[in-house]
């Protein structure tokens, strides 16, 4: 499919779900900005083969919806575009998962800090909820090792609900993911991406947002780190586009008979030690990974 074609697909897609599935984007803006910048991104080939050439054009264009559905862009740096082997994946910024929370409806305000060794640091309990009795910062701290972070999300009774992670619970969390390139290259936002997804479950899954946005955000952050999940990208692209979902098909009485018996080729205790949802998740699995 060419370049073009991709793109206006996409578009002709969100059109089609506005239509018929009630879906609004974000006031102001801009889907076809936000995939044309996309796809410039997607076609760089000044650091050599570019996403397009590595990845199929059913990824890139699963990548594409799933960023215009959640209303972000690249150009504001909301988003990375990661290949899985031939797969392109979409994995939102700290920017991108703060752009999302800040607009549920059941949120008023939220913000992220990371806390430096050398930081004057208290947490505290009010009526049994944890909060950050003290957070004193220092110029001097700022190259220092990260200790702690820290988010905090108002909701609409004025309550601000805070989410504290230990240094050992952030790295427990992106030893999980499929990549740890972007973590590496900035630690201090992916450590507030990672803390601000774990805090944002509850009110992701809890807002009265279309469900076409919530599944979106939790399918994005649920490819991140689930390397067993099996791809559902449709084999043919325009089953993606142009197609509406039909309900799955009721199992044969055979498939029903052989679900029954034991995975003799599975080893349980692969299983021992991985979190339901790995600590960084916006809404699916980060404990917002990772908004």
């Amino acid at each position: 499919m060419a370049t073009n074609e991709l793109v206006a697909g996409v578009l002709n897609r969100i059109a089609t779900m506005k239509k018929e599935q009630n879906m609004a984007l974000p006031a102001g803006y801009n889907a076809a900005n936000a995939l044309n910048m996309a796809w410039l991104q997607l076609t760089d080939t000044s650091n050599g083969q570019s996403l397009v050439q590595k990845t199929t054009p059913e990824s890139q264009a699963k990548a594409l919806l799933s960023m215009a559905v959640q209303g972000l862009s690249p150009a504001k740096n909301q988003v990375y575009f990661i290949p899985y082997g031939r797969n392109l994946t979409l994995m939102r910024s700290y920017f991108g998962s703060l752009a999302i929370l800040k607009r549920l409806d059941n949120v008023q305000d939220v913000w992220a800090e990371v806390v430096r060794a050398g930081d004057k640091f208290e947490i505290g309990s009010e009526h049994g909820r944890l909060t950050v009795k003290n957070y004193e910062p220092t110029v001097e701290n700022l190259d220092k090792p990260i200790a702690y972070a820290f988010a905090a999300i108002v909701d609409n009774n004025g309550i601000t609900n805070y989410t504290v992670m230990t240094k050992k619970q952030i790295d427990t969390s992106w030893s999980h993911a499929k990549t740890t390139k972007v973590q590496k290259e900035y630690p201090d936002q992916m450590a507030l991406r990672t803390v601000l997804n774990r805090a944002a479950k509850w009110f992701i899954n809890s807002s009265s947002d279309n469900d076409l946005l919530i599944q979106a955000v939790n399918d994005t952050t649920a490819d991140e780190y689930d390397n067993t999940k099996k791809d559902v990208t449709p084999a043919n692209i325009d089953d993606l586009l142009d197609k509406p979902t039909e309900p799955a098909a009721e199992p044969r009485k055979e498939d029903k008979q052989d679900a029954l018996k034991p995975d003799i080729t599975h080893d349980p205790n692969e299983d021992l030690g991985k979190p339901d949802i790995p600590g960084e998740e916006l809404g699916g699995e980060d404990d917002l990974s990772a908004f």
